[in-house]
C-alpha cells in the first residue's frame, strides 16, 4: 500500500506541530504496511511531496520518530523501519513533545532576524562594529568547538539585536536561542554534522551580515541575514545527509 493511504489534509490540532503530526501520517503509513514484506519506506523528498509538505518538516518529522525507536536512517539505505518498534505506534504520549523542530526555529529566526539586522544597520555604532568583528574573530578561532556550544556564533546575533535598541525584539532573539539551546531535536540533528564542513561557510555569511550593517544598508543588512539563514537551514539538511553516511560505511566496517 502506498503512502496514498493516509493523504488527507493535514491539519493542526491543540497546538500540535506540524513535524508531529506529518510525524503521525509516516507512523500511520508504516503500521498499514507492517505485514507487507516488500515495502519499503518512501524517501524523504516523496514524502514531502505526497504530504504536501516542506522537506525540512519531513526530516523534522523523521528525527522525532528515530528519537522514538521507530524509524533509522541509514545513509543511501535511506529511512528504514526498525524490527524492533513497538507494535502499536503512538506518538501521543503526556509530556513527550521534543520541542519546536529546528528548522521551525531556523524559519522563526528568519523572520525576527532578518529585520533586527536591518534596524542594527540604521542604529548601530562604531562601538557596535567592534564588538561585531569580535565575534566573528571568535567564531574563526572556534574549529574545535563541538556545534551547539560555540559562543562567537551567539555573540553575534544578539549582538545585533541589541543594537535595535528594541526590547521586544532582544527579548524574542534571547528566546529562539534558548530554545535552540534547550531542543532535543536540535541535539538529535546535530548528531550527523560534521562541523569543520558547516564553519566556513556560516563564518563568511557573518562577514557579509557586518558588512551590510558597518555600510548602514538596512535593506543589504535584511538579504544578508536573509541569506545567512537560509543558508543554514540549506546545509544542515544536505550536511545531515552526508553526516548520515558517513556513519552507515563507518558501522559497516
Amino acid at each position: 500500500m502506498d503512502i496514498g493511504a493516509v493523504r488527507s489534509p493535514l491539519e493542526l490540532l491543540n497546538g500540535q506541530r506540524l513535524y508531529q503530526v506529518v510525524a503521525r501520517r509516516i507512523a500511520k503509513l508504516i503500521e498499514i504496511n507492517a505485514a507487507d514484506t516488500s515495502w519499503r519506506m518512501p524517501s524523504e523528498r516523496e514524502l514531502a511531496e505526497e504530504l504536501q509538505v516542506s522537506r525540512p518538516v519531513v526530516r523534522e518529522a523523521v528525527i522525532a520518530l528515530e528519537m522514538r525507536g521507530i524509524v533509522e536512517v541509514r545513509g543511501r539505505a535511506g529511512i528504514v523501519v526498525l524490527n524492533s518498534r513497538p507494535s502499536q505506534i503512538s506518538l501521543d504520549v503526556a509530556g513527550a513533545d521534543p520541542g519546536p523542530g529546528p528548522f521551525e526555529l531556523l524559519e522563526a529566526r528568519l523572520a525576527v532576524e532578518a529585520s533586527a539586522a536591518a534596524i542594527a544597520a540604521e542604529r548601530g555604532t562604531p562601538y557596535d562594529y567592534v564588538i561585531l568583528e569580535e565575534c566573528v574573530a571568535k567564531m574563526e578561532r572556534e574549529t574545535e568547538v563541538v556545534l551547539l556550544q560555540e559562543q562567537g556564533d551567539r555573540d553575534f546575533h544578539l549582538t545585533i539585536a541589541r543594537m535595535t535598541n528594541n526590547a521586544i525584539i532582544v527579548s524574542m532573539v534571547e528566546g529562539l536561542w534558548a530554545l535552540r539551546d534547550s531542543s532535543v531535536m536540535w541535539r538529535k540533528l546535530h548528531e550527523h554534522i560534521h562541523a569543520p564542513n558547516v564553519r566556513p561557510l556560516w563564518v563568511g555569511d557573518h562577514h557579509a551580515v557586518l558588512s551590510a550593517i558597518r555600510m548602514r544598508s538596512p535593506d543589504a543588512a535584511y538579504k544578508a541575514m536573509s541569506r545567512h539563514i537560509r543558508n543554514v537551514i540549506d546545509e544542515l539538511l544536505e550536511a545531515d545527509e552526508r553526516g548520515r553516511i558517513r556513519r552507515a560505511k563507518s558501522t559497516s566496517r
